[in-house]
């Protein structure tokens, strides 16, 4: 029975070549990719490096190699953004993401999305680019070189608050390991930050810890470099006294050292001595500066500097002189195409000329002014909405082609399925060959066995016709011996006697004989029975082995089934839950009419309201606050105020805009134009003022006590700028004047525009506070609300 054991063995090792070759294919094909991609690392030019990624790619792709897809889509993402082609790479780094995470190698997929972060910061769009960044940090927050992009990229998109809260940790950072030139960038970045958003009193406050790094181990060159900023940032303060200091150790610091730019201190000196009634002084500056960069013929600077004199002689009623340097700020202007200085020049024209009494080249100069400014807004605008446009289609590409990878994931697991089924198809119809061989093996020993017993049936009769003709022949020789003792009568008695004896004998062996015969063939088919016996269960036990290995191979195919319908059922739910928390997010950072509109359509009209009521905030003595605060505890006390401002504004039905820093913006009668907007602004400051006085009283420990608050009432613009920006917000003079009331306020009051005041009257009590000059806006009327009495 023994040699029945070897048939499924050799049944099974039948089906391990087709498996063994489809595997040593996979792998030469696996080989093959990673032979592209290495002689791609060993190119010499990028042209042939991008060939031999690209076609190791297309390969692994064919395959459905993952890692290879993931080292060549790296591998050409880093290509792409070195050469500026940000498409390309975003979509060569998004399906290495891809590929990466489902991988689980957690430093690729950090070190990918780090490159997505800068390739969206290079390209402006610094939402997405810190979103990427927030990513890294969450999983590694030690990692400062991209904590410093992520607060470039806060730093960039005006979000100030988030950015100080990175820098100050680096700050610290780098104060311990005393490396003062990473503090000083830091440094210089926030300052020069601030100072490009207006905001020259915050830029100083991180220029004078530069200074006392510099002065300490700087060298004079740095020296130099910095007191013309402080200059600089003292005179935007209109402090001329303090910036014409400082511009002088500029100036001394220049006399041992050669400058680089020695115009530039120049007519920053002399507009200082010009703003400290030294106009002489500070004009003989101004040409000394004009005449040097008169030696280097360049006039994009002359166009500026004279400019610069005609407005100082205007200012000082030398109207002659002024037209005359203003005649050559324009011709140098024209010839160096700088329409913006143009356009200053023809108006400053415009009023010279007009002082001048000579009305007609005024309005020729002043028409001038108006065509010029018209192109220039109109250059200004195309730029802008070219840029913009390249940025959404950037944003708007990444969400297509993680789209296109989702999708060409789901037709990867369609595929796998369909593989499967072919897979299970072809082990169905390879049992069925089985099956059929096994018949056909069956029919055969069938035919064999039959052929067996009709051998042995054959040699069953010739033994028996032997013996029968044994028996015959016996028969005719005992007829014989008769006829011999019938001759042989008379012999002898004794003969015959011994005749008849040896007859008798010869008769007894002769059934001795048939007897052993016939017992020799019940044995031989007792034999044979036992061989049928055997063979039958060797047969039975082939049977049972196919069946087993036909179960098993069916139960694992059912198993991987089954888990891969769940994985399907597990994306399904994520992707829901990803949609629900999205619907959630829009509604919390937008309103719910401009959310449904942004959904709907896929993006938000600005509209133009008449009349709504701006309320700005801002906590007094922050910036000195601040300083004392840990990044953690600033950040408590500014969310414990702004969420009580949040449900406040959202009681009386006024729509919050935004935070700045420590300012709170809100506006009434925005998105549903209603007409208690200004009523409603009201009551939520007087609700705000008195929220902070029972904090103040309550928490002893509370450092944000004082406010100032404005509101103004007029048109406004609001609405969601852009496709992929989801941030609502609002426009107009409005908007300006209201921060300038917060700015004018006093602390614990509500200050209040002339049009607040008239819209509110038969509700609250007013006090005229008088007439104040605000920048860019002239002389405005300002009012303090009266709380009522409780």
């Amino acid at each position: 029975m023994k040699k029945y054991f070897f048939i499924p063995i050799l049944l099974l090792l039948a089906f391990n070549p087709l498996t063994s070759q489809q595997f040593d294919n996979l792998e030469r094909s696996a080989d093959e990719v990673d032979g592209f991609l290495k002689k791609a690392l060993e190119a010499n030019g990028d042209a042939e490096k991008e060939t031999l990624a690209t076609q190791g790619l297309n390969l692994a792709r064919s395959l459905r190699y993952d890692e290879g897809i993931a080292r060549a889509s790296t591998m050409l993402g880093e290509m792409y953004s070195k050469s500026g082609k940000s498409a390309e790479a975003l979509q060569h780094y998004l399906e290495a993401e891809a590929k990466v995470e489902s991988m689980g190698n957690q430093n690729a997929l950090l070190n990918i999305r780090r490159a997505l972060g800068d390739i969206f910061f290079q390209e402006k769009l610094y939402g997405t680019a810190r979103r990427y960044y927030d990513e890294v940090l969450r999983s590694e927050p030690d990692d400062f070189t991209t904590k410093e992009k992520a607060a470039d990229a806060s730093l960039y998109d005006m979000h100030f608050d988030s950015a100080e809260v990175f820098y100050k940790s680096l700050i610290k950072k780098y104060k311990q390991e005393g490396n003062y030139p990473r503090l000083v960038k830091i440094y210089q970045k926030l300052a020069r930050a601030y100072d490009e958003h207006g905001d020259a009193g915050k830029s100083l406050y991180y220029y004078l810890p530069i200074q006392d790094i510099i002065e300490k181990s700087g060298t004079t060159q740095e020296q130099s470099l910095l007191y013309n900023n402080l200059g600089r940032q003292y005179a935007t303060l209109q402090d001329f006294n303090k910036a014409l200091e400082y511009f002088r150790k500029c100036e001394l610091q220049c006399r041992y050292i050669p400058c680089d730019y020695p115009e530039v201190l120049w007519a920053n000196i002399g507009i200082c001595l010009h703003n400290t009634g030294k106009t002489k002084d500070g004009i003989e500056y101004l040409l000394k500066a004009r005449n040097l960069l008169a030696t280097r013929k360049d006039e994009v600077a002359l166009a500026n500097l004279e400019h610069l004199l005609a407005t100082v002689y205007f200012s000082n009623n030398d109207l002659y002189n002024a037209l005359s340097h203003n005649d050559l700020a324009i011709e140098y202007a024209r010839n160096s195409s700088q329409q913006r200085t143009l356009a200053e020049g023809y108006k400053t024209a415009a009023d010279l000329y007009h002082q001048l009494y000579d009305f007609e080249k005024a309005f020729e100069s002043y028409k001038a002014y108006l065509n010029v400014l018209d192109s220039v807004r109109i250059e200004e605008t195309a730029r802008e909405q070219e840029l913009n446009q390249q940025r959404a289609l950037l944003s708007e590409a990444e969400g297509q082609i993680k789209y296109l990878i989702a999708r060409q994931n789901f037709k990867d697991l369609e595929y796998s399925q369909i593989q499967f089924e072919s897979e299970r198809l072809a082990l169905m119809n390879k049992n069925l060959e089985l099956e059929s061989q096994r018949k056909e093996n069956d029919l055969r020993l069938l035919e064999a066995q039959k052929a067996a017993d009709q051998a042995n049936l054959r040699e069953q009769t010739l033994n028996a016709l032997r013996a029968r003709q044994e028996l015959r022949l016996a028969a005719q020789n005992l007829d014989a011996e008769k006829k011999t003792r019938l001759i042989a009568e008379l012999r002898q008695k004794e003969t015959i006697e011994r005749a008849q004896n040896f007859a008798d004998s010869t008769r007894r062996a002769e059934e001795l004989i048939r007897v052993q015969r016939e017992q020799e063939f019940q044995k031989q088919r007792e034999e044979n029975f036992r061989s049928f016996v055997s063979w039958l269960v060797g047969l039975l036990g082939i049977i049972l082995a196919l069946l087993g290995i036909g179960w098993w191979l069916a139960r694992r195919a059912s198993t991987r089934l089954k888990g891969q319908n769940k994985q399907i059922h597990e994306q399904n739910v994520l992707i829901a839950k990803e949609r629900e928390k999205s619907d959630g997010l829009l509604r919390n950072i937008l309103p719910e009419e401009i959310a449904q509109e942004l959904k709907a359509s896929g993006q938000a009209t600005p509209k133009h309201y008449e009349a709504a009521t701006v309320l700005f905030t801002d906590f007094v003595n922050f910036t000195r606050l601040s300083t004392q605060l840990t990044p953690g505890e600033l950040i408590d006390e500014l969310n414990a105020c702004f969420l009580a401002f949040d449900e406040i504004s959202d009681r009386h039905g006024l729509e919050k805009i935004k935070t700045i820093g420590d300012a709170y913006m809100c506006a009434g009668g925005i998105p549903v134009p209603n007409e208690t907007h200004a009523a409603d602004a009201v009551r939520a400051a007087l609700e705000m003022s008195t929220w902070l006085e029972n904090r103040k009283n309550t928490n002893p420990k509370a450092l944000l006590n004082d406010m100032r608050i404005g509101i103004h009432t007029g048109p406004v613009v609001a609405g969601v700028v852009g496709k992929y920006k989801f941030a609502y917000d609002i426009w107009g003079d409005a908007v300006n004047l209201a921060a300038r009331l917060e700015e004018h306020g006093e602390s614990g009051k509500i200050n209040v525009s002339a049009a607040t005041a008239e819209a509110v009257k038969h509700l609250f009590k007013t006090k005229s506070r008088g007439e104040f000059d605000v920048h860019n806006k002239g002389t405005v009327e300002m009012f303090f609300i009266i709380p009522p009495k409780s």
